[in-house]
């Protein structure tokens, strides 16, 4: 988890934003705003750690520091605490819902990243 590979992850991952919002018929997105499931859930695959997050953001902690992708992007810097875990939030039946939405595309793009740079 170096931040050659933090970036590269980072780099990969805005491509497939990229590709989602054209599939979606979307406005091409600028940076990552928006895709912390998806980002966060592909780097805990990546790097290890755990996912932590609120109802507007969620992110990896790994030996107790935060792993985000997202970090730069504008949603994220509009936020007052992007890293504050709240528990009553975390896991509810939507987020886990949502989140699990995201899986099956997230496993694809990390079997592409594989390929390319593992």
């Amino acid at each position: 988890c170096t931040v050659v590979n933090i970036n590269r992850a980072r780099k990969f991952l805005l491509q497939k934003w990229k590709e989602r919002a054209k599939e979606r018929g979307e406005t091409e997105p600028g940076d990552l705003s928006h895709s912390c499931k998806f980002s966060s859930l592909f780097a805990r695959e990546l790097f290890g750690g755990h996912l932590e997050g609120n109802e507007d953001h969620q992110y990896v902690v790994r030996n107790g520091k935060v792993i985000d992708l997202n970090s730069g992007a504008s949603d994220v810097n509009a936020m007052d605490d992007p890293y504050s875990h709240d528990d009553e939030f975390w896991g509810n039946p939507d987020h886990r819902e949502s989140v699990e939405s995201c899986r099956e595309r997230v496993g694809k793009w990390l079997q592409e990243f594989t390929r390319l740079y593992v």
